[in-house]
């Protein structure tokens, strides 16, 4: 199912006594739900509107619930979180050596279908079966089948590509700047652990939304401006190791002191580059991806470009963090979608 909406044609059904509308893209606006038109319905009995995603609200329920005093009203209810839903408010928090945090990013959904066809556990009802059940079992899977491994997953490890010495340089240079010089805010996306977190966006994505009166558009526009030279630098290393790509990401994350963080891109279109600087050892603060069930890989990003599809739970791996660590993350939210394959596109062979 696709409906963003509740087609209008619904409220002509005068008889109709339960409407399905699970499993869609229901957006939770008294417009989208056609509530107006719901509440005349008079033989309605039963409104299912579960496994939407934007419709996860307690407070939603709430709501239906007396606009439709007449009707059994069933959402999936995710926020806020039952209890033992979930350990930490955010990636930041979590520890990435933890196999719960590295799992933490999932969808229940994906931990379900993990539980029954990885460990034979058989399905679980969702409407008995929350998701705190749903992980304890999991990990119990885990720790029963890692016991003789040291509890942990097998990793392999693989190496990006190397780009050239004077950029490599140069970006650490200007990434250095950066970071000393850095204005206003220093950390945009809180959700993760960095010291410093900057985003830059290619005039591609906000050039038309500027033109068109965005606020936010003709910001972007400014930071880029003030940022083009880092921007263009790092376009040069991407250059070296993959043109088309150079063409087609639409931004740019710079960070300093990016730690652990297990977590899913869910806006990215696409896979995406990483890359990482520093005078940490070669070898560490390497990015971290789950291939399957059972096995991690560790991608070596220092002086290397590494492709990753960040829509699989990713981290930054361990680094001596007396050291630093600059990373350059490039990827795209918009533009032509590529499904999801495999975690690390370039080794999928070596992963098997």
């Amino acid at each position: 199912n696709w409906f963003r909406k509740i087609p209008r044609e619904v409220g002509k059904l005068k008889a109709l006594t339960s409407l399905n509308a699970s499993r869609n893209f229901l957006r939770p606006s008294k417009e989208a739900l056609d509530l107006d038109a719901l509440t005349k319905l008079p033989a309605l009995k039963s409104l299912d509107i579960r496994y939407n995603r934007k419709c996860g609200k307690a407070s939603l329920l709430e709501a239906l619930r007396k606009a439709l005093p007449r009707a059994e009203v069933k959402t999936t209810v995710s926020f806020p979180a039952p209890p033992g839903a979930f350990v930490g408010s955010s990636p930041a928090v979590r520890d990435p050596r933890l196999l719960r945090s590295q799992l933490e990013p999932w969808p229940t959904l994906i931990l379900r279908r993990r539980l029954a066809e990885d460990f034979g556990q058989g399905e679980t009802d969702p409407e008995t079966v929350g998701r705190a059940d749903v992980m304890r079992r999991l990990l119990e899977c885990y720790r029963r089948e890692l016991e003789g491994q040291g509890g942990e997953r097998r990793v392999v490890r693989l190496e990006g590509k190397r780009i050239s010495e004077p950029i490599a340089k140069r970006l650490l240079e200007r990434l250095r700047g950066w970071a000393e010089n850095l204005g206003g805010v220093k950390q945009e996306r809180p959700s993760i652990a960095a010291e410093k977190y900057m985003i830059l966006r290619s005039p591609t994505e906000f050039k038309g939304k500027a033109q068109g009166g965005s606020r936010r558009a003709r910001f972007a526009a400014q930071k880029f401006q003030r940022y083009k030279d880092l921007w263009d630098l790092a376009n040069l290393a991407v250059r070296e190791v993959d043109k088309e790509f150079a063409e087609t990401y639409t931004a740019m994350a710079v960070t300093k002191g990016f730690k652990g963080s297990p977590h899913i891109d869910k806006q990215n279109v696409g896979p995406f580059y990483g890359l990482s600087l520093g005078n940490f050892p070669d070898g560490q603060g390497g990015i971290c991806v789950e291939v399957n069930a059972r096995l991690v890989a560790h991608v070596n990003t220092k002086n290397r470009l590494g492709m990753v599809d960040g829509r699989y739970p990713h981290w930054v791996a361990p680094y001596d963090e007396g050291c630093e660590r600059f990373s350059l993350i490039f990827y795209q939210t918009e533009g032509k979608h590529t499904e999801r394959g495999a975690a690390v596109p370039w080794a999928k062979n070596l992963l098997l």
